[in-house]
């Protein structure tokens, strides 16, 4: 009965091990209004017990598909549309040299050039959208994840190294909230609006800015991530080494009683076994629900860079103006940065589930 509640993992009915001690109602009310979906977060962790994948490389495959062709139409759009204001703008080039007149050109550039803004502008728009949602998704997830994770941390290393482990989830939580979503999105924001408003005028006025708000946001995504990544290492070193300690203390204990040390050692084993089981198996689920909530938005910032960069390196011979060029270039960049913060955001949510998955296991 003390290992038994020590673990409060046992069904008396059943007499089984499970994890329908921990509450998935509020993961499960977050995955409805994310992914809509229909799918159970306990149903993960079955699959994952029984030693599968929910995620497997022809889902993630057919993810990739569905969106790339999803997305299709709209890039093929943009991409014709890019096209032919540069066109637009070369026949306004051409016909003031012929005409020898420096205000017909300056006129065809501008006009070209408040099409071209416009339509990028919109597609920026649209994509900024869908990163602000795509990182709110992720906050919400895992604001509903880690109470529920870190209570099957409890069952394998105690209750010390979960509360430790999710003070710094929280923390991380909240740099996220506060650092990637309020300040670095904006951020990019700016960067873009600077962008291209400087080819707009006849001197490269915001150059130098443009470049500092870059720095900015690419060197403050490396130290989140190195502070973060060095945070949880150290603790998964050293945290939860108190808890293997107690828990080899524990079996020896149970082993060491007369008659029964055995049977009540190995009880306790299995007991242990399942229970890291099961949070090994809820912390993989979340990894998965984390992938699949970031892996649609991630893969649209990626088509949109890549066809506006595609645009501008096809334009480059046929323009006449390397300021239109320029634009395009900015405008991809832009669009990585964005992509760059949300990458991020799943990258820093995954590391930490990841290291007190690997670190709480036993040794």
């Amino acid at each position: 009965r003390f290992l038994i509640q020590y673990l409060h993992l046992w069904d008396k009915e059943g007499g089984r091990l499970d994890s329908y001690d921990v509450d998935f109602g509020s993961i499960d009310r977050v995955m409805d209004e994310i992914l809509g979906n229909g799918d159970s977060f306990q149903d993960y962790i079955d699959v994952l017990t029984e030693g599968e994948t929910p995620l497997s490389f022809e889902k993630i495959f057919t993810v990739i598909k569905d969106v790339i062709t999803g997305e299709l139409g709209a890039v093929k759009e943009l991409f014709v549309q890019m096209m032919v204001i540069v066109i637009i703008a070369s026949i306004f080039i051409n016909l003031s040299k012929t005409l020898k007149s420096r205000q017909v050109s300056e006129t065809g550039f501008y006009v070209a050039y408040m099409l071209l803004f416009m339509l990028i502008t919109v597609t920026f728009s649209k994509l900024e959208d869908i990163a602000f949602q795509s990182m709110d998704n992720l906050l919400s997830f895992m604001e509903a994840l880690v109470p529920a994770f870190f209570i099957t941390v409890t069952y394998v290393s105690g209750s010390s190294t979960a509360v430790i482990f999710y003070q710094t989830a929280l923390v991380i939580i909240s740099l996220v909230e506060v650092l990637l979503l309020k300040i670095f999105l904006p951020a990019v924001n700016i960067y873009f609006v600077f962008s291209m408003l400087n080819p707009i005028f006849g001197e490269d006025m915001f150059s130098k800015l443009i470049e500092l708000i870059e720095k900015l946001i690419v060197w403050g995504l490396k130290m989140v991530f190195a502070l973060v990544a060095g945070v949880t290492v150290i603790q998964g070193m050293i945290i939860p080494a108190a808890g293997n300690v107690k828990r080899t203390i524990l079996g020896k204990a149970l082993s060491s009683v007369p008659g029964a040390g055995n049977t009540m050692g190995q009880m306790f084993e299995s007991v242990y076994g399942a229970a890291n089981l099961i949070k090994n198996a809820v912390g993989t689920a979340g990894l998965i629900v984390i992938v699949t909530i970031c892996a649609a938005p991630v893969i649209r910032l990626l088509v949109y860079s890549v066809v506006i960069q595609a645009g501008a390196a096809i334009a480059q011979p046929a323009s006449n103006d390397k300021r239109l060029i320029n634009c395009m270039s900015m405008a991809s960049k832009a669009f990585r940065l964005l992509l760059s913060i949300l990458a991020m955001t799943a990258v820093l949510f995954m590391l930490t589930i990841a290291i007190v998955i690997m670190s709480t296991n036993p040794a």
